[in-house]
């Protein structure tokens, strides 16, 4: 769609219901290819008001050319004239005042996305100054072309300063190149504009001040935001997680936080942790995670929260002394009791009976945090009485069918205290939004013929009264079902094209697989299709490294650190990359297989919509294997679960749902079909 197909008036207001941003601007944007814009100065409102628009506007390659003009004063020009001072020295220092007095009304998301903006020269900004005089450029156009070639000019100020934005009257007058009796009046304000842009104006002296302007967004970044500066500066909570903290505190130190991959549940969890500890004085600390990658990304958190007095012990198969370290460290706090010991520890470990014997040396009050809770599965009557104080994390209690195993659990840690799910965050603008594009292929009429032959041998797993008899059975083909979906093979033979989707060409992952989908006659096979896909990958010239559960602790650190540096481009993944690892830089993400599992749905999408100074949005490209028999409903069920799942919330949704009723409809499915259903608890009701 172009801009002759929206709603265009002659002239706008910057008040009310029909103001010149939200009917002209943000929309016109969205259509937009290139923004040219003269002001006379920065505006930090007008920015943070088209902010919604932005992440279409640069992935479809978007460009904006800023120019603005500082105005000097007379003893700015004086001392210019009188040879005491550099003239563009002077205009970049009244400029970056001018500059940073309007970040001050910047948020930590919209500085970081200007500085992307402009680090990555899709906003380029010009200050034009004129060659003599105590005077500024003062001609205030916007110009906007589309990606047929059609351009609208705007004549007005809606670009002015924080304060005259949001208290002046401002009226702006449309120009529209396609309308004739308008159309030499947009050409001329274009052709001013390119002589300007150009630098063939020969009243004005053009400046750029790119390298100042990306030093002046970070300091500000690192003074008003001290959590986005370097290792060991202060972490300060957003609103809603000093919400979450005060709940759980009121709750008695007991409670469950449901919140979205990506919201912050680990620091929510330090600061309550530290909380009860201001207030209720010193307790052992218990942090339990499911994998040894996440035990260590706690160890490195807590230790830039805890960073006195504190005795952190590491307890997994990474570390064979940690019995003896618990135990001095339990041992030396009798001596000093004004330590801190926090233990973190993989879920298997803390299941272990020696872990509870040392643990039970300790006559201290303790605190136990569970992340990734739903995967803490024996919670029996020896661990509610070890630990008076209680906090759960997850992001996904229920899983998407049975909401009975989700209560129960949220129950244990003393019920659920604070909830933040994945769509009011998106909508609160706490993650990313993000873009689905699901691609099709189909399966072989033999792999539709043992997907259905497992399907039915299933049913043999049952007695006649519907009791389950063989579990072990029932897995084995779940398992063996899924593998077809996985191995298909027109998917495989098109990895190249789904390869050449992803833009731009770092910071993705590649879902292989969930290191589930092996067959008894092959026990290695995802492993051999992961190595696949990263020779691929590493053929055509890409830095790529696998993060599976073979990589030591160590490695997996290094790879992430690697990746976060942009020294690798990518990671071939199977299932440890699912959960809790905090990875914000990822852009995109391949999924070329994958189970029919709410909470893994849930868990991938959350990798990838945390918020980064390098996105404005993220990009999720699906591989989907649908049946060529349209009488093949279960295998078309399992994938159009998982296409609705994540169209549903995306930015292109509406495209998205559309494509997927017609695929619906082709096997005879509804909405109905494909929804999970999963239950929200209430939240504790908390006295006053």
């Amino acid at each position: 769609m172009g801009f002759q197909e929206l709603d265009i008036k002659r002239t706008y207001i910057n008040k009310g219901d029909d103001n010149f941003v939200d009917k002209f601007l943000n929309p016109a944007l969205r259509e937009a290819k290139l923004y040219r814009r003269a002001a006379a100065d920065f505006s930090s409102s007008v920015f943070n008001l088209i902010l919604n628009s932005l992440p279409t506007f640069v992935h479809n390659g978007g460009k904006i050319e800023l120019v603005i003009s500082p105005e000097l004063q007379k003893e700015d020009v004086e001392a210019i004239e009188a040879g005491l001072e550099a003239k563009d020295k002077k205009i970049g220092e009244v400029f970056l005042k001018q500059f940073n007095n309007e970040l001050a009304h910047i948020d930590k998301n919209g500085a970081q996305v200007l500085y992307e903006l402009i680090a990555n020269d899709i906003l380029n900004i010009k200050i034009a100054s004129v060659k003599t005089g105590y005077g500024m450029y003062h001609d205030k156009i916007g110009i906007l072309t589309d990606n047929y070639g059609n351009d609208i000019v705007f004549i007005g100020s809606p670009n002015s300063s924080y304060n005259a934005y949001i208290n002046n009257y401002e009226k702006i007058r449309i120009r529209r190149g396609w309308v004739d009796s308008e159309s030499e009046d947009v050409k001329d304000e274009i052709d001013e504009f390119s002589k300007l842009w150009d630098k063939q104006n020969e009243y004005l002296e053009i400046y750029n001040f790119k390298e100042a302007l990306l030093k002046n967004i970070i300091h500000y970044c690192e003074t008003a935001f001290p959590e986005t500066g370097k290792d060991g500066a202060p972490v300060k909570l957003f609103p809603y997680q000093e919400e979450a903290v005060s709940n759980w505190v009121n709750n008695g130190y007991k409670g469950f936080y449901t919140m979205a991959t990506g919201t912050g549940k680990t620091w929510t969890a330090i600061f309550s942790a530290k909380r009860l500890l201001e207030k209720e004085g010193n307790k052992l600390i218990v942090i339990a995670a499911p994998y040894k990658h996440l035990v260590k990304q706690w160890c490195r958190d807590v230790a830039k929260m805890f960073k006195e007095n504190t005795r952190i012990v590491l307890v997994s198969s990474e570390n064979p002394e940690w019995e003896n370290e618990v135990s001095h460290a339990i041992i030396a706090r009798k001596y000093d009791p004004d330590v801190n010991i926090v233990i973190i520890t993989t879920i298997k470990s803390f299941y272990l009976d020696k872990f509870f014997a040392v643990l039970s040396k300790s006559d201290s009050e303790k605190l136990l945090i569970v992340d990734e809770a739903h995967r803490f599965t024996k919670r029996d009557k020896a661990i509610d009485d070890m630990f008076l104080y209680k906090l759960g994390l997850s992001a996904t209690p229920m899983n998407g069918k049975n909401s009975e195993e989700g209560k129960e659990l949220i129950a244990f840690f003393g019920g659920q205290v604070f909830s933040l799910p994945i769509e009011d965050a998106l909508e609160k603008g706490f993650l990313l939004q993000y873009n689905y594009y699901p691609k099709f292929v189909y399966a072989t009429f033999d792999e539709e013929y043992k997907f259905n032959k497992y399907t039915s041998d299933m049913f043999g797993c049952y007695n006649k009264q519907g009791e389950l008899v063989d579990k072990e059975k029932l897995f084995r083909l779940i398992r063996a079902r899924l593998r077809v979906l996985a191995m298909s093979a027109e998917k495989l033979s098109h990895v190249d094209e789904y390869f050449n989707l992803i833009n731009p060409k770092n910071h993705f992952i590649v879902y292989c697989g969930d290191g589930r989908l092996n067959d008894e006659e092959d026990t290695s096979c995802d492993e051999r299709y992961i190595q696949k896909i990263h020779n691929m990958l590493d053929s055509k010239g890409y830095k790529i490294c696998q993060f599976t559960c073979n990589e030591k602790m160590d490695r997996r650190m290094d790879i992430i650190d690697d990746f976060d540096q942009g020294i690798i481009d990518g990671m071939v993944a199977i299932k440890c990359l699912d959960e809790g690892i905090d990875i914000p830089s990822i852009k995109s993400a391949l999924i070329l297989a994958s189970n029919d599992d709410y909470r893994e749905f849930v868990q991938r999408r959350g990798r990838i919509l945390r918020k980064h100074p390098s996105k404005t949005i993220a990009d999720i490209f699906d591989v989907i294997v649908l049946p060529q028999d349209a009488d093949s409903k279960k295998m078309a069920l399992i994938e159009l679960r998982r296409f609705y799942e994540y169209a549903k919330l995306s930015y292109n949704k509406e495209s998205n749902l559309n494509l997927l009723n017609n695929k619906l409809n082709e096997y005879g499915l509804t909405i109905d079909d494909v929804k999970f259903y999963v239950e929200v608890n209430e939240e504790v009701s908390l006295d006053e």
